[in-house]
């Protein structure tokens, strides 16, 4: 029986050229990982830099964001800090699925204890390098309660149960009034820059102390402060999120604010709108895991439940005075 492996081994043998490779007889192929969206596979092939082939996991339907919209952002990122685009294929015929192929990012993510002072400051000053190519805002200026509205809008419509449980009705209250004290802060943005989206801890990997980002699902122009949010803070839920203290955001905040200069306006506003895309980020997040609970994974590990408990605990201590 041919394995995945030997059948991506084949077909870059076979389309060598499309990658921008000499031609060769064989390619290593082994298994990097698999998230929700996809499977990724490190290919490397002699003479030549690693690349990495990522596969759907989902329908095209299915996925969150078009593969090509993720493809796109990878060609606006700084090079150094993620990869690089070299094809897409939106067919589902060679390889079974609709895939992209990457160059390779060299790290490994860390865990909660290799996050140190010094690694924080570090994403700090390479988020401010991604984020340093304005965008305008446009006019009006992105408001995180819209957006809110029309997430929690396509949840009634998809989800309804997960929004109708108790539980979630009562955080759904209190994740609204939050986000409208931070509208008068969003409504100053005067800047937007190409965000990572999504720079949990699984993604970001660390090579010699330099932290790299990976899995540009959700790239897009965007506020800065999202990128800040993502990697932990008060409501955290391993292995997605660090426990970060209040002194530790602050460092983080500080540093990013002195790389990024000017770009990175005012530290108060600027913590005003990290804090709000926090809240934001998890509650969405403990909305989707609520819908993996009970399912095989679940069941096998408790995972999601584990999660869902985690982030709720999370948002009612910290929206607890809202």
């Amino acid at each position: 029986m041919v394995t995945g492996a030997e059948r991506i081994g084949s077909w870059v043998v076979a389309n060598a050229g499309r990658l921008g490779l000499r031609a060769a007889d064989t390619a290593r192929v082994g298994l990097i990982g698999a998230g929700e969206s996809y499977a990724a596979w490190r290919v490397r092939v002699p003479g030549a830099e690693p690349l990495v082939i990522r596969i759907a996991r989902r329908a095209a339907g299915g996925m969150a964001r078009p593969m090509a919209d993720e493809f796109a952002a990878m060609a606006l990122v700084p090079p150094g800090l993620g990869p690089r685009p070299v094809l897409l294929e939106e067919s589902p015929g060679p390889l079974g699925a609709p895939f992209m192929v990457t160059g390779y990012v060299p790290g490994r993510p860390v865990g909660p204890a290799g996050w140190t002072d010094d690694l924080l400051a570090a994403h700090a000053r390479q988020m401010a390098v991604l984020h340093a190519e304005p965008h305008p805002t446009g006019n009006p200026p992105p408001s995180l309660t819209a957006k809110l509205a029309e997430s929690l809008e396509n949840w009634r419509r998809f989800h309804p149960r997960v929004l109708d449980d108790p539980e979630t009705t009562r955080l759904t209250g209190l994740v609204e009034r939050h986000a409208a004290a931070a509208a008068p802060v969003f409504a100053r943005l005067d800047r937007l820059a190409l965000v990572h989206g999504d720079l949990a801890v699984p993604n970001i990997v660390v090579d010699r102390g330099t932290p790299r980002y990976v899995d540009w699902e959700w790239g897009r122009i965007g506020d800065p402060a999202r990128d800040l949010a993502h990697l932990g803070g008060s409501i955290a839920a391993a292995p997605w999120h660090l426990d970060l203290p209040a002194e530790r955001i602050e460092l983080l905040l500080r540093a990013y604010v002195a790389a990024a200069g000017e770009a990175a306006g005012s530290l108060e506003d600027l913590r005003v709108r990290r804090d709000a895309f926090e809240v934001y980020q998890r509650f969405i997040s403990c909305l989707y895991f609520r819908t993996r609970i009970g399912d095989a994974e679940d069941r096998r590990s408790g995972r999601y439940t584990r999660t869902v408990r985690q982030l709720t605990d999370g948002l009612r201590r910290r929206l607890r005075h809202c």
